[in-house]
């Protein structure tokens, strides 16, 4: 019999060990949980561990020097704009000559190219209405390379900015991903095509305030965890199909399709672990991989075609980043179609097919 006193201290041990295995727990996602529960069925129920997985490709958005675009000067110089007496865009120059207006983010010069824009076609007017058609020319030739340049200035602000960069930012974990919650920046992002469409179309109308709200609501966009999600699923899917490919390429797991306790199992461990878990949440991740990649779909191949036709440079590095994108998620549908047909090859051998009760 244990006294009292020895009873409270393995009742602690007993909350300490608990509590500790909990803290274990909790700093998994429920995704990468649910192919570890997964995995270690597989390898006790077919006798078969995984080979070691290869390392996790490291992703990460393009630094921001690797995404610079330079730009032409202007050849409408201080002295110039002052004559511009009956002209809004007077104004719009002089602010964005201003200490401010030279040292503001890439979106900030993007407003001033906007307005300026917006206002040219009046100023031109203006000043050969005064008869100063020196400068009429000079804004005329401002105007016309604004307008080639405006794609890359598009690019810088959006694409090549901090609010997208944070929008591809790999969180620490994954706890909580993923989430029948819809990604609020795919509504920003539908916004932000819909403009661009429109600026590279020569309607250079724009609401300042709409374009740094809808930029901050981009910002807080999962695209980052979406990415790392299909990373834990390749990972996993590798690892299960090389189990399960043992046990099809080695000793049969049945012989003359008839199935024995192992293969029940085995069909149940798919079942309750890959269909109902793994497979549900896979559901929810692609639904937010469709959402989230029309709307960057549309930008991207509308914006870089634009600055292609303009002859205007895409950095390297995004063209990379892009190429190494397309490779996740590419990689992410061939492992679960690779998986789910060695699956059904071991399940055949066994005169069985996919379905049954929870394990």
């Amino acid at each position: 019999m244990f006294s009292r006193q020895q009873l409270r201290i393995k009742s602690c041990a007993l909350v300490l060990f608990i509590s500790l295995l909990c803290a274990g727990c909790s700093d998994q996602s429920r995704l990468e949980e649910n192919w570890q529960n997964y995995l270690a069925r597989l390898s006790r129920v077919l006798d078969r561990d995984a080979a070691s997985p290869p390392p996790e490709t490291s992703l990460h958005f393009p630094r921001p020097r690797d995404l610079e675009s330079t730009f032409a000067t202007s050849n409408i110089d201080l002295l110039d704009f002052l004559r511009m007496r009956r002209c809004a865009l007077r104004e719009t120059i002089a602010e964005r000559n201003s200490i401010l207006g030279k040292h503001g983010d890439a979106s900030a010069k993007l407003i001033f190219d906007l307005r300026f824009l917006s206002e040219a076609e009046d100023c031109i007017r203006v000043l050969e209405e005064d008869n100063n058609d020196t400068l009429a020319l000079q804004l005329e030739e401002a105007v016309k390379l604004k307008i080639r340049e405006l794609p890359a200035r598009i690019f810088s602000a959006s694409l090549a900015g901090a609010e997208f960069r944070e929008l591809w930012h790999a969180p620490p974990d994954l706890k909580g991903y993923p989430t029948t919650e819809q990604d609020t920046s795919i509504a920003a992002l539908s916004s932000w095509s819909d403009w661009q469409h429109q600026w590279l179309n020569g309607d250079w109308h724009h609401d300042s305030n709409a374009i740094l709200e809808t930029l901050g609501e981009i910002r807080l966009g999962h695209g980052g965890t979406l990415l790392k999600a299909q990373q834990v699923n390749i990972q996993g899917l590798q690892e299960a199909t090389s189990i399960i490919a043992q046990r099809v390429s080695e000793r049969p797991l049945c012989l003359n399709h008839s199935p024995i306790a192992a293969a029940e199992q085995f069909r149940n461990v798919l079942s309750s672990r890959f269909i109902a878990r793994i497979q549900k949440q896979a559901s929810l991740i692609n639904q937010h991989e469709f959402a989230l990649f029309s709307q960057i779909d549309a930008i991207e191949s509308e914006l870089l075609s634009a600055m292609a036709q303009h002859d205007l440079v895409i950095p390297p590095a995004y063209r990379s980043w892009l190429a190494q994108r397309k490779s996740i998620l590419d990689e992410a549908k061939q492992a679960h179609r690779q998986h789910v047909e060695i699956a059904g090859e071991l399940l055949a051998q066994c005169g069985l097919s996919p379905g049954g009760n929870g394990d």
